[in-house]
């Protein structure tokens, strides 16, 4: 319900400038590379992954507040993210795919029409497409009985950066920091013990976008 709250206030107040704004529509396309960082409540350390890539890719909509170097980037993208999960014997990918909406609060500085830089920052909701459950075999000396459960939806937070080309292109970085875990799981350990744990998924990402 929070994050229905914040987003339905963010878009209202994002078409309400509108009227007196400019407003670009434009397509973004990018790579983002996870940083994942696994908690097992019952172990003394933490299990770190190595990072995996992965890609996005949607529809912007861009608005130059009438305030001097300041404005709103609004995106529905769709969010293919690989993590490693790691076992007993090899590690094993998981795919995980999303729909993502950030709203970004950008500050841009200007060097005549060829050149401009800025900086962001803001919230994003990622709602989760693909399969919420997920089990490894037998082959394991842990046999994952429960498996994961990964959240429906999840809110983070941006910061980030960039420059604009010409008035048409923005290549950017931008990393994402969960505000939460991004998944939960249960591990039924030989003997029947039960362990369980979360997953926490921070993204570097670069993104390119064109404006129409």
């Amino acid at each position: 319900m929070k994050k229905r709250i914040v987003y339905i206030t963010l878009i209202a107040s994002l078409f309400a400038m509108s009227a007196r704004s400019q407003v670009r529509f434009g397509v973004k396309a990018g790579w983002n590379v996870n940083q994942v960082t696994w908690r097992w409540k019952q172990l003394k350390e933490n299990i770190r992954s190595d990072n995996r890539n992965g890609f996005f890719a949607g529809v912007t909509l861009d608005v130059t507040i009438p305030i001097a170097g300041l404005g709103v980037d609004f995106s529905v993208l769709y969010d293919n993210r690989i993590i490693e999960v790691p076992t007993a014997y090899e590690d094993v990918n998981k795919t995980m795919e999303y729909i993502v909406v950030p709203v970004n609060l950008l500050y841009n500085i200007g060097f005549g029409d060829f050149l401009s830089v800025y900086a962001s920052t803001g919230p994003q909701v990622s709602y989760y497409i693909g399969n919420r459950s997920w089990i490894l075999d037998n082959r394991f000396i842990t046999a994952w009985t429960s498996g994961w459960e990964i959240n429906k939806s999840d809110l983070s937070w941006n910061v980030g950066g960039g420059f604009s080309l010409f008035g048409h292109f923005r290549l950017g970085y931008n990393y994402n920091i969960p505000l939460g875990n991004t998944n939960e799981f249960t591990i039924r350990r030989i003997g029947g013990y039960i362990e369980r744990g979360t997953l926490k998924d921070n993204m570097h990402q670069i993104s390119l976008t064109y404006f129409f």
